[in-house]
């Protein structure tokens, strides 16, 4: 029982800021789920309130332990493998969390001035800009793809990259912070989030604007992707499953592999066949879908070369072919066949997933495809994890890129948020792009990342996706200026870090010195 009728009125605030973490932590779960859009705002929000009001190495540890606990949790149903490298990789992640709002607490602080808000926001990004550059993952995990259900913030990224839209989200966060810790100044908070205010909303004019004022980017083309799934590809994904496993193949089963997966690639020229004669210009298989002996490959792009010139299409043949005697023995290819049957360009996808696929791929392309394709455009040609880097599309959009082809392959725990983030490259640089997917969302999108056509592979009986997709470029300020924004932000957060440390190292000076001087007079005192 209370032994105070103010007891609890006194023990509310201490409460609040690890209610505040708790309701964070709780919102991380949420992050790779279609339920990102409102956790993307409000989550550093909560972890600020948190961390501004504690010991900085109590609001580090409790940091640390909430992300590395709740990001778990969320691992677990999205990257496939133990619940030990889950929790690894959640580690890794709240280790950079905790540390970004431990340098706010040391070098801002609580009741910091308004200018001191922009110090989370350039840090946060320039960090997960130069964490991308060296990242096996890429731009997995940033903060902006939390909104890729808001076209209006989206098309800030044809500005800045995903750069800025992190940035504006984290501000968010501290000018709230800002304002309640200043909340006893009344009107005077005003002024600051009216900045803010009026820069948030700035941004979504000129997303509804550019929205509103979207034409048609180009001559519209049928397309269609292909899929192969369900019992017709039961062995071969058998197979792939054993090898990825480590299991180690003998002859005879590399033979039962092989005769698996010819049925498979029988029926994906068959539906290729079919839809060609509905009418498309171009049709796109999925990541790996078809899969060959390396012995046999030639084989297999010579009937995609016939079926190509016979029907007068494009045809993006992705095939895995597989070497057995080789330690490197994946070879993850993207065949674009023209229609007069000659093969256009070759690509090799060149950022292999971190695991069973990156350990067994040989080297990839240096760069994605880019040729041009009379009756359908400037095609370019990349394979789906390439699509979480954005700096790999620059050199295909100096030359022009008016639709990329990603086929991709994904699994559910990833589904559809791996190919909402891949919709970010097309409004980034201004390109239509067809992104088929096995086990995963397919998209048909042009630079606006306007959705002309869409289908889930675990809802669709038919895995084939149809589209009239109008093929051409939008021009963005992002394709000429690239990761400016990130790079700027980098650059003033680390600015700000050497300023408070060189402010801080002078402060102690000086505190040694009077300690000094007092320590001397200390006798003269006494005698005097």
């Amino acid at each position: 029982m209370s032994g105070h009728p103010d007891e609890g009125a006194r023990r509310l605030p201490t409460l609040m800021p690890w209610l505040a973490l708790g309701v964070g932590a709780g919102l991380v779960l949420l992050l790779n789920t279609e339920w990102a859009v409102l956790p993307g705002w409000l989550m550093g929000a909560l972890f600020l309130c948190f961390s501004r009001r504690q010991r900085p190495a109590v609001g580090f540890v409790g940091l640390l332990v909430a992300n590395t606990v709740a990001a778990g949790v969320a691992n677990l149903g999205v990257f496939p493998g133990s619940a030990a490298s889950a929790f690894g990789m959640a580690l890794g992640g709240a280790v950079v969390v905790a540390g970004l709002y431990l340098a706010d607490r040391l070098i801002v602080g609580p009741r910091g001035s308004f200018v001191g808000t922009l110090f989370l926001p350039a840090a946060t990004t320039g960090l997960e800009l130069f964490s991308s550059l060296g990242n096996p993952f890429g731009t997995w995990g940033v903060l902006a793809y939390t909104q890729a259900k808001v076209p209006v913030l989206v098309q800030w990224v044809s500005v800045t990259g995903l750069w800025g839209l992190t940035f504006v989200l984290v501000w968010f966060a501290t000018v709230a912070n800002w304002a309640f810790e200043h909340r006893e100044t009344g009107r005077r908070v005003l002024p600051g989030v009216a900045v803010y205010a009026a820069v948030l909303v700035a941004i979504l004019g000129f997303g509804a604007l550019r929205l509103a004022g979207a034409g048609r980017v180009g001559e519209p083309v049928r397309v269609a992707g292909i899929t192969v799934a369900g019992d017709v590809a039961t062995g071969r994904e058998a197979g792939l499953s054993r090898l990825m496993k480590g299991e180690v193949f003998a002859d005879e089963d590399w033979r039962a592999f092989a005769e698996a997966s010819r049925a498979v690639n029988e029926e994906l020229l068959r539906l290729s066949e079919q839809e060609a004669a509905k009418g498309a210009k171009l049709l796109l298989w999925s990541e790996g879908n078809a899969v060959v002996l390396a012995t046999e490959l030639e084989a297999l792009i010579a009937r995609g070369s016939t079926l190509a010139r016979e029907r007068g299409v494009w045809l993006g043949m992705s095939v895995a072919s597989m070497t057995p005697e080789a330690e490197r023995l994946l070879r993850n290819e993207l065949i674009l066949v023209g229609p007069d049957g000659a093969v256009a360009w070759r690509y090799v996808k060149s950022r292999p997933v971190p695991g069973w696929e990156a350990e067994h791929s040989i080297p990839g392309s240096a760069e994605p495809a880019v040729s041009n394709a009379p009756g359908v455009g400037v095609l370019g040609g990349a394979i789906c994890f390439d699509g979480d880097f954005p700096g790999v599309f620059a050199s295909a959009s100096e030359r022009g890129l008016e639709l990329l082809l990603l086929p991709s392959s994904d699994w559910k725990g990833i589904s559809p948020l791996h190919t909402r983030q891949a919709v970010f490259r097309a409004v980034e640089q201004g390109f239509s792009m067809v992104r088929q997917v096995n086990q995963g969302l397919s998209v048909a999108v042009d630079g606006y990342g306007r959705v002309y056509g869409e289908l889930d592979h675990f809802t669709a009986e038919e895995r084939v996706l149809r589209a009239e997709l109008p093929v051409g470029r939008v021009s963005t300020l992002y394709a000429r200026i690239g990761d400016s924004v990130g790079l700027l932000s980098g650059l003033v957060a680390l600015g700000w870090v050497l300023q408070a440390s060189v402010r801080g190292l002078i402060a102690r000076r000086r505190r040694s010195v009077r300690s000094a001087n007092t320590g001397d007079a200390g006798p003269m005192a006494v005698i005097d």
